[in-house]
C-alpha cells in the first residue's frame, strides 16, 4: 500500500507542477507578413490569480504576445441609433482593428464598443430625453484621428459633438493609446519615471506653442490658467512620431467652442522619460 499512496502522491505533483507551468507560457502570435484572422487572445484578470515563477519571483501582471513586423489594420465601426419618436439621434464612430492584424484585436475592439454603447445610453437617458425647441432632434455625433499607429503602439483621438444643450454644440475629447505587445491602455506614469516634472516641462512648453497655434485668438487670461501645471490640464494626450500631443478642452484655454491641440517634441520630455517605458524607442530614450 505505501508504494501505491507515493506513487499516486509524485503522479499528482507533477500535474501540478504540469499545469503551472502551462499557465505562465507566454502568448506566442504569429509574426509573418499577411497574419491570417484568429481568435484573440483575451486580456489577463487580476495579478493576483496568475501563477508564481517562483518564491520570489513575480509574473508579470499583463502577459504579453509577439508582435508582427507591419501596423495593425483598422476599420470604422459606428454605433447608430435613433429614437423612434425623433427626438435624439447618435452616430458615434471609432476604430476597430481587423482580428489577426495584431494580437489583442478582439479584447480591444469589445472594449471600445462597450464604452461607445455605454455613452449612448447615459446620453439618451439623459439630456437627450427632452427636446430643446420645437421640431429640433438632439444630436450626439463622434469621429476619430488616428495619430500614430506602428505594430507596438496605437494612439486615436476620439471627438464628440453634443447638440442636446439650448446653449448650443458642446464638444469634448478622449485620447486612446494602446501597447499592443500586451492590449492594454498606456497611462501618463507609464512614459515618465517623474510625472510632476514631466507636466512642469509640458506646461511651459504649451504656453508658448499655444501662442503659435492660436495666433491672434490667443489670450493670456484664459490660457495660462488653462496651462498651468496640474493633471487635470493635461488629460488628453496622444502619441504621434513628432511628440505628445496634448488636445485641450472646450473652453480651457480659449473662448468659443474649439478644442485647441499643439504637439510637444520629444526631445524635451526624454530627461523626464521611463528608460524601458513602452515608447522609450518611438522618443529616441
Amino acid at each position: 500500500m505505501a508504494p501505491a499512496v507515493v506513487v499516486v502522491g509524485f503522479g499528482v505533483a507533477c500535474v501540478f507542477v504540469a499545469m503551472n507551468v502551462l499557465a505562465a507560457a507566454p502568448v506566442a502570435v504569429d509574426t509573418g507578413p499577411s497574419p491570417t484572422p484568429v481568435a484573440s487572445p483575451s486580456l489577463p484578470g487580476s495579478p493576483s490569480a496568475l501563477p508564481l515563477a517562483s518564491a520570489t519571483e513575480l509574473v508579470s501582471p499583463f502577459p504579453t504576445a509577439s508582435l508582427p513586423d507591419h501596423g495593425p489594420t483598422f476599420v470604422h465601426s459606428y454605433v447608430n441609433e435613433s429614437d423612434p419618436n425623433g427626438i435624439w439621434k447618435v452616430d458615434l464612430g471609432y476604430p476597430s482593428f481587423v482580428v489577426g492584424s495584431t494580437p489583442w484585436a478582439a479584447a480591444i475592439d469589445s472594449g471600445l464598443k462597450d464604452e461607445e454603447e455605454t455613452m449612448a445610453q447615459q446620453w439618451e437617458a439623459g439630456p437627450a430625453a427632452n427636446r430643446q425647441a420645437p421640431g429640433k432632434v438632439n444630436t450626439l455625433t463622434g469621429s476619430f484621428t488616428k495619430e500614430l499607429l506602428s505594430p507596438a503602439l496605437a494612439s486615436f483621438t476620439l471627438t464628440w459633438v453634443d447638440d442636446s444643450s439650448a446653449a448650443g454644440p458642446a464638444t469634448s475629447v478622449e485620447t486612446l493609446n494602446y501597447d499592443l505587445s500586451t492590449g492594454q491602455q498606456i497611462v501618463f506614469n507609464d512614459l515618465f519615471r517623474d510625472p510632476g516634472a514631466a507636466i512642469e516641462v509640458i506646461s511651459t512648453e504649451s504656453q508658448a506653442l499655444l501662442q503659435v497655434e492660436l495666433g491672434v485668438s490667443y489670450d493670456p487670461t484664459i490660457a495660462v490658467k488653462g496651462t498651468s501645471a496640474v493633471p487635470g490640464n493635461y488629460l488628453h494626450w496622444a502619441l504621434t512620431p513628432a511628440g505628445m500631443k496634448i488636445t485641450f478642452d472646450q473652453g480651457q484655454v480659449t473662448s468659443g467652442n474649439t478644442t485647441p491641440s499643439i504637439v510637444v517634441p520629444w526631445s524635451l520630455l526624454r530627461s523626464v522619460m521611463v528608460a524601458t517605458g513602452p515608447v522609450a524607442s518611438l522618443a529616441g530614450v
